[in-house]
């Protein structure tokens, strides 16, 4: 265990908060002293039972635990991802400047499959194949799974602009999805973007068997690989799969999947930006990446959001927060933060293999507001846990309706002011125990000027960098995901018997019985 960590925790812990979130609320220049900004993204954490004194003390938490120092490890590509003993350089694939710091034959591959996937990404905008303007592109079939949809889907929703072509996702290994959309597209208008590092993710090339076998079967093999494009770092496998070389995009192995949208995972989604779009998305992400290497811890962003998460969940023990954009572009955003947030920080050793005795990772979830209030809410004014809320929204929207937008802004508003103050906050007792609201409930609010590329990049890199200053704190590694394999390797074991009655599986599973069941209905 973090013995430092351990004692820092109760040393900032022997002071109870002595004013309600009601009476900070009404401090002067609360906001000012709770609040920072980088190039038009405000952080307004006012809305929490931190106070200075305590701020201050997290500040030096993170001082003490070494952030500074393990920022610097991180830009300058040590091995920080020590248990597969590689660096995560993600932040290369959006800055020329730090991609100057990777070997130079690596560089040179990154950059020229930079600007090969922004031709590929031009001629799908335009309605066809690359190099093949006789070849049309209506549809692309981007098939992967976790942050190989995740992030491009949520590009798509969010800055997808009018073009000819439409992009659509396949990642459950689920066959629905598959079969209705295959039953409605023209394998001789659709390109297929099969996307997985290994190349050996079961979901995804089963996906991408039977989408090959279906334009094969209309069209003919050569036509068929000729409308196949994959992303990963297996060329090998890649190779094996039958995937023709010009039509295959470069991932590093130092590019985690849940970090890979600045990557060519994303190029399903470049087709659908505006010109230029997604160079205007590395470029905000770049900007936040200075602005967390450069900032004072004090008026860092990552570094605040960080410290206020660490609050909630080691100081005050709250288990779950929830992420509630007040923008329907944004409805993906959720299940984005969800794999960012869990997958890196859901870890239970710390960087020796010790056990931990301390709290990381909460459960993170939600949903878009409004829709979220009249479901998500009701436990989150009056429910028995308390969860902390990150509302997100832009000033300025993309349409013309101002009251609408209006309103929008008011119910996000509205709810971050009742969750803290309740009731009360209405200047009138309420007697009825059904009808009261106590409040004392945190949030905080990220605004955007815009929701636009630029704005989109810093905001995604941000909550990397504060995934990041977290798992310093926490001493732990954000950047491996072996929980995410047992599942797999335990499946591959399963199948066979669901497949052949005649087959079992280890007494030790437990299943016996329940495999009986389902053999009995089939």
């Amino acid at each position: 265990m973090n013995q430092d960590f351990l004692r820092l925790l109760q040393k900032y812990n022997t002071e109870p908060v002595q004013k309600s979130l009601s009476e900070l609320l009404c401090e002067p220049d609360r906001f000012k002293k709770f609040s920072a900004q980088s190039n038009g993204l405000l952080l307004d954490s006012s809305r929490t039972t931190i106070g200075s004194e305590s701020m201050q003390q997290l500040l030096t938490l993170a001082s003490e635990c070494g952030v500074e120092k393990a920022r610097q490890q991180l830009f300058d590509g040590e091995s920080v991802n020590y248990t597969e003993n590689r660096p995560a350089l993600h932040m290369a694939m959006r800055s020329d400047d730090l991609l100057a710091g990777v070997d130079r034959e690596t560089a040179a591959r990154v950059t020229e499959n930079r600007q090969i996937m922004f031709r590929f990404a031009s001629a799908f905008a335009a309605g066809h194949l690359p190099g093949r303007p006789e070849q049309p592109v209506r549809h692309i079939i981007h098939i992967g799974i976790g942050g190989s949809v995740l992030g491009p889907r949520l590009l798509i929703e969010a800055l997808g602009a009018d073009t000819s072509v439409k992009v659509h996702f396949l990642a459950s290994i689920d066959a629905h999805l598959r079969t209705e959309l295959l039953a409605s597209l023209d394998p001789a208008e659709t390109a297929v973007v099969v996307v997985t590092k290994s190349f050996t993710t079961g979901e995804t090339l089963m996906h991408a068997r039977r989408v090959l076998d279906w334009m094969e079967q209309a069209i003919g093999r050569q036509a068929a690989l000729q409308r196949l494009f994959a992303v990963s770092g297996n060329q090998q496998a890649v190779d094996a799969f039958g995937v023709v070389r010009d039509n295959t995009l470069y991932l590093p192995d130092w590019v985690g999947g849940r970090y890979s949208i600045w990557s060519a995972v994303s190029l399903s989604a470049a087709a659908v930006m505006a010109e230029g779009g997604f160079a205007q998305f590395l470029r905000g992400a770049a900007d936040m990446d200075r602005h967390f290497q450069t900032a004072a811890l004090e008026e860092n962003l990552p570094v605040l959001m960080a410290l206020t998460d660490i609050w909630h969940r080691n100081i005050c023990a709250y288990p779950a927060q929830a992420v509630i954009p007040y923008d329907h572009r944004l409805r993906s955003l959720p299940a984005y933060l969800q794999q960012l947030v869990m997958e890196s920080n859901g870890k239970s050793v710390d960087h020796q293999g010790r056990q931990l005795e301390y709290d990381t990772s909460p459960v993170l979830f939600g949903e878009p507001g409004t829709d979220a209030q009249h479901s998500l809410f009701q436990m989150f004014h009056q429910g028995t846990d308390i969860v902390p809320l990150s509302f997100i929204a832009a000033i300025r929207p993309d349409h013309a309706d101002t009251e609408a937008h209006a309103g929008l802004l008011a119910n996000m508003l509205a709810q971050a002011t009742a969750l803290a103050t309740g009731t009360a906050g209405l200047g009138e007792q309420v007697q009825d125990p059904h009808r009261q609201m106590h409040g004392e409930r945190p949030s905080v609010v990220l605004l955007m000027d815009k929701l636009d590329p630029y704005s989109l990049g810093q905001l995604l890199a941000m909550y990397e960098h504060k995934v990041f200053v977290e798992s310093v704190i926490w001493d732990i590694n954000p950047f491996d995901q072996f929980g995410v394999e047992l599942g797999k390797v335990v499946a591959k074991t399963i199948q066979p018997a669901l497949e052949d009655e005649s087959l079992g599986v280890p007494a030790s599973y437990g299943l016996a019985a329940i495999l009986d069941y389902i053999h009995s209905k089939k």
